[in-house]
């Protein structure tokens, strides 16, 4: 099994797609570092007049904490599919050409699904992390590592009501780190989708950007979920928000990210390891 499992992800690390995907991904981010530099750079010379210009921190000029931009926009909206390109479709492919029924006459059918799945799953945590450790390092380039003050909260997007605000403002450098742990995990779990539905749909195409319409079903969906007076302390519900480190519209919520990531976690692993070996490979 371990010998199944390294072919794998050694497979998909060197999978074309994914290196295409990082590169992609890492492009978009500089955007970010782009407008953040520009408007920092005219914020300096002004630094007179300016009594703001403390606030400019790695922390909050980083894509994480940047909540406006061209960049961040696009990367915070298009990240379902840089996930999944990579290698969510490669099931498909590996259906029709035979790949599979090879590997599992040599290895067996728990050996290669279980090592498909941490594939998966390792390969969409990276492509979305991966830019954003890039983007991160730039920054440190260009601007102060200095801890956040709380009295520019309205400039940072990080509120007392703010997922792990404490930890920002105390140590950030731990908040970066929880964040991108929680959108490694969470978007690998998104990538597992493309593999689980792979059984009944056969259009790769569709296959990829399905996680991209979840992510926007549950967006769409807050308009009906929240209707309710402005006075209610309203959650996050949207990947594409709660995923950035930086307050977009509500605040992140710790109870809907776990559940909903079990959900995700157990209906793929179920469909996959369970129900798909259970059935002829065809």
């Amino acid at each position: 099994m371990k010998n199944t499992i390294k072919l794998e992800i050694h497979k998909a690390i060197k999978n074309k797609l994914f290196v295409i995907s990082v590169l992609l991904g890492c492009a978009i981010t500089i955007l970010s570092l782009i407008y953040q530099v520009n408007i920092s750079s005219l914020d300096f010379a002004a630094s007179g007049k300016n009594p703001m210009i403390s606030a400019y921190t790695v922390f909050s000029t980083w894509i994480g904490g940047d909540g406006y931009s061209l960049g961040a926009s696009v990367y915070f909206f298009i990240f379902p599919l840089l996930i999944s390109i990579p290698y969510g479709w490669s099931y498909c492919e590996e259906k029709k050409n035979g790949y599979i029924g090879a590997v599992v006459v040599k290895a067996g059918k728990t050996s290669y699904f279980l090592a498909k799945y941490i594939a998966v799953f390792l390969t969409g945590g990276l492509a979305m992390v991966i830019p954003l450790i890039f983007n991160f390092l730039l920054a440190m380039l260009f601007f102060p590592v200095a801890t956040p003050q709380p009295i520019y909260s309205t400039i940072y997007g990080i509120y007392y009501s703010s997922l792990m605000s404490d930890l920002f403002y105390t140590y950030p450098f731990l908040y970066v780190f929880f964040y991108l742990t929680l959108d490694f995990v969470y978007c690998g779990l998104l990538a597992c989708i493309c593999l689980a539905v792979s059984r009944w749909i056969k259009q790769k195409w569709v296959v990829v950007i399905l996680p991209l319409f979840i992510c926007l079903a549950l967006t769409y969906g807050q308009r009906f979920i929240y209707t309710s007076p402005m006075t209610v302390q309203y959650k996050q519900t949207s990947p594409l928000y709660f995923l950035h480190p930086v307050e977009i519209q509500y605040p992140a919520s710790w109870f809907f990210i776990l559940i909903s990531a079990l959900v995700i976690f157990a209906t793929t692993l179920l469909i996959h390891l369970v129900w798909e070996r259970s059935h002829e490979i065809y």
